[in-house]
């Protein structure tokens, strides 16, 4: 059989073709990636990380909350009405209004004289209204989907938009028609996700359980 013989061009023709194919496609690639930006590069690994199977955690900066007030005087007039507590302890925790009882969602909070309202943790203010019957209502976003709502107060100190610190005054007691009986009131609740917590039990959890 013939052997033919490659001409001394043809190597080295080869040679060039093929650097000069890995040269252009290294700067197709680099124009590509540079019409990209910072926040499309930094998008595309936060969604990879999400897409992965992870454990929620939750970043509050407190470790637990604390009491809606500070004086001393200051007692529960109502209790937060539990769906498993026994009958004469939810009897307790009803509020009567215009001849209807109703359950109270949140604890109810007194005293002879008027009382400084504080932030229970650490939040924004995400609404301020007024209420026919609870007076003057004052919500919190914690962020986590935990929200507490501060009712009947006078003399606000903060607007809406406005970043608080645990323990901040923000308000002062006031005024509701379903309790009569006192001119310095707090009705407090508290939300996690849309559902209600008893407060007084909210002042001792660990806050990293809410995740759960």
């Amino acid at each position: 059989m013939k052997v033919r013989k490659l001409k001394k061009f043809v190597l080295p023709t080869i040679y060039t073709i093929a650097i000069a194919s890995v040269f252009v496609s290294i700067i197709l690639i680099g124009r590509t990636l540079s019409s990209y930006t910072k926040e499309d590069i930094n998008s595309y690994v936060v969604n990879a990380l999400l897409d992965e199977e992870t454990t929620p955690v939750m970043n509050f900066t407190n470790d637990k909350a604390i009491k809606p007030y500070t004086a001393e005087d200051v007692v529960i007039s109502k209790n937060f009405y539990e769906m498993d507590a026994d009958e004469e302890t939810q009897q307790k925790s009803l509020i009567y209004y215009e001849n209807t009882y109703m359950q109270n969602s949140g604890v109810l909070y007194s005293s002879e004289n008027s009382f400084d309202i504080v932030a229970v943790l650490d939040g924004k203010v995400a609404e301020i209204k007024e209420d026919e019957i609870l007076g003057n209502v004052l919500v919190i976003d914690h962020g986590n989907e935990l929200k507490s709502t501060y009712q009947s107060l006078n003399d606000i100190k903060v607007k809406v938009g406005d970043e608080v610190k645990q323990g901040d005054i923000i308000a002062q007691s006031g005024e509701n028609k379903l309790n009569n009986s006192s001119k310095n009131s707090l009705l407090f609740e508290v939300y996690n996700k849309g559902q209600l917590i008893n407060p007084e039990k909210f002042y001792e959890m660990d806050l990293k359980t809410l995740a759960e």
